[in-house]
């Protein structure tokens, strides 16, 4: 645990998502909150998306953390912050005009199962 989702628009070519789960994992961590291994992140490309009602131009980013309930909100909105700025430096040269959006949330922890297998 932490889950990061990252989902980014097609029309943001360059875009290296690999580099920027390394990146934003590296800020999690950074962060003092989470283990290295237990950071859990995964990128997504959307091919369909709108920006208001008939925008296809304007590309965007969007990171969705999901956390175990019992951090502080002060916490979250610091991991929060930090993800932003970590964000900004993963997108290609020559993007003007890109919506950069972070939500952290929380997840119900009695309700959270995890298995680690032998390996």
């Amino acid at each position: 645990m932490p889950h990061l989702s990252l989902e980014y628009t097609q029309n943001l070519t360059g875009y290296d998502a690999p580099a920027a789960l390394r990146t934003l994992g590296q800020a999690m961590f950074d962060s003092g909150l989470f283990g290295e291994a237990d950071i859990k992140g995964r990128a997504q490309c959307l091919a369909g998306y709108l920006v208001g009602t008939s925008d296809t131009d304007t590309a965007f980013v969007h990171v969705q953390v999901s956390l175990l309930s019992g951090r502080t909100a002060e916490q979250k909105q610091a991991l929060g912050a930090r993800i932003a700025e970590a964000l900004q430096t993963t997108l290609p040269a020559g993007h003007s005009g890109v919506q950069l959006t972070v939500d952290v949330r929380d997840m119900d922890r009695d309700c959270y199962a995890k298995v680690v297998l032998p390996g």
